[in-house]
């Protein structure tokens, strides 16, 4: 099996470095620690209108797996979104989900439009101080539906909902705070909004409220608190809560290192379609050790979660089909997969396609292709230095030179 790979394409088991992603590099935190759009709108609730989003793990050292908490470390915030983690079998990766994820909002349920007439008769009842009607209005302000986009507007009418004690209101209007939409930032506000939430049950709330309460963030850092957070948020289902707390078990943070704990959340927030617990699932599967190891299964949730735009999953997909490893070996869709994290700036991705264009296995051979691809490599991982200059040497001064002038205007490519 191991002889169908080309060379440079490592092979699963060998150096395999769990990157479950640093959830709070991802939480309700990215949005504001970097230009980011805020959390998205995960939660569910009955009459909240709330919806689900997906979140990220943490680095760990390899031989262990590692919890992804926003890319690294932490568990991430409510909102779902990609984090990285490390490729399996290949170079460490980033995770989805987050990247890092970001914390969750709420989001509305029913028709996603709204006559100019049921807009006005909204505004009416939110002006005669009905808290649902303002929650609702605050929404539209925040999504620009039916009316003009606008945060600023969007946090003045969720805080006259929340200060009626209106649950989903008082989530939203923790995340803006956290994020800083529509008002300054403030994590002790952030935080005050989140618990008065939390406490009324509201799932998403409980999320954000331990990734706060993890990470340190306008109260003081207390992981056991925060994972108490997590697991009553996860057991109202809540995806982006059964993300962080499997974080937390993986990572052994606030609460006894669990992985079957962890690998038993990570699957439940993956079946919810979380594409960082996907990856998270997959890596854990593929790992083995004190979960059995099932080949079939790390495959099935990274491709899940490949097919949602995680690069490290396309990464480490490629190199399953590459090796037949719980997948029919299959070269073309090695290098389709291994592509399309190529395209999203992955190293240990666009080194294995680099490999794949030399030998001519699942793609047309072209050592110029090949070249092109380890340059830009090599630029993100100076270990493969080596295998540029000998990728560069078949090729002719003016191959080399157009080769490089290609690789100098490459820029990534967003997962669509």
């Amino acid at each position: 099996m191991n002889d169908r790979y080309p060379t440079g394409l490592r092979a699963l088991p060998a150096g395999l470095s769990l990157l479950l992603a640093a959830a709070l590099s991802c939480m309700a935190v990215p949005a504001s620690a970097k230009p980011q759009p805020p959390a998205k709108n995960t939660a569910k609730s009955g009459a909240k209108a709330p919806a689900k989003p997906a979140a990220r793990p943490a680095a760990k050292p390899a031989g262990k797996a590692a919890v992804k908490t926003g890319g690294k470390s932490a568990p991430s915030p409510t909102r779902n979104a990609p984090a990285k983690a490390a490729a399996a079998g290949v170079a460490a990766g980033a995770v989805a989900a987050g990247t890092a994820a970001a914390a969750v909002g709420h989001a509305p349920k029913g028709e996603p439009g709204l006559s100019a007439a049921e807009v006005a008769a909204l505004h009416q009842h939110a002006e005669q101080g009905e808290a649902s009607a303002q929650y609702a209005l605050g929404s539209l302000y925040k999504r620009g539906q039916g009316v003009a986009p606008s945060a600023e507007t969007a946090a003045q009418w969720y805080e006259k909902s929340a200060q009626q004690g209106y649950a989903p209101a008082q989530s939203e209007l923790g995340l803006m705070y956290a994020n800083g939409r529509g008002v300054a930032r403030d994590d002790a506000q952030a935080v005050q909004w989140y618990r008065k939430a939390a406490e009324q049950g509201d799932a998403v709330a409980q999320n954000n409220l331990g990734l706060m309460l993890a990470e340190g963030r306008g109260a003081a850092k207390d992981p056991a608190q925060a994972v108490q957070w997590f697991q009553r948020s996860a057991e109202q289902g809540e995806a982006a809560g059964q993300y962080s707390l499997g974080v937390m078990y993986a990572t052994g943070r606030g609460v006894a290192e669990d992985v079957g704990q962890a690998l038993r959340w990570f699957v439940a927030a993956a079946g919810q379609g979380h594409a960082d617990a996907q990856f998270n699932a997959g890596m854990l599967y593929a790992e083995g050790g004190v979960v059995d190891r099932d080949m079939a299964q790390a495959a099935h949730w990274l491709e899940k979660a490949a097919e949602q735009g995680n690069a490290a999953a396309q990464s480490n997909l490629g190199v399953l089909y590459a090796n037949g490893q719980g997948v029919p070996a299959s070269d073309e869709k090695a290098a389709r997969w291994l592509e399309r994290a190529a395209q999203q700036g992955d190293a240990l991705a666009q080194s294995n396609l680099a490999s794949l264009y030399a030998s001519g296995k699942g793609v047309e051979r072209s050592l110029s292709q090949a070249y092109f691809w380890m340059l830009l490599a090599a630029g993100r991982d100076s270990s493969l230095t080596a295998k540029r200059d000998s990728m560069a040497q078949p090729l002719s001064a003016a191959e080399r030179a157009r080769t490089e002038r290609q690789a100098a205007a490459w820029k990534a490519k967003p997962a669509p």
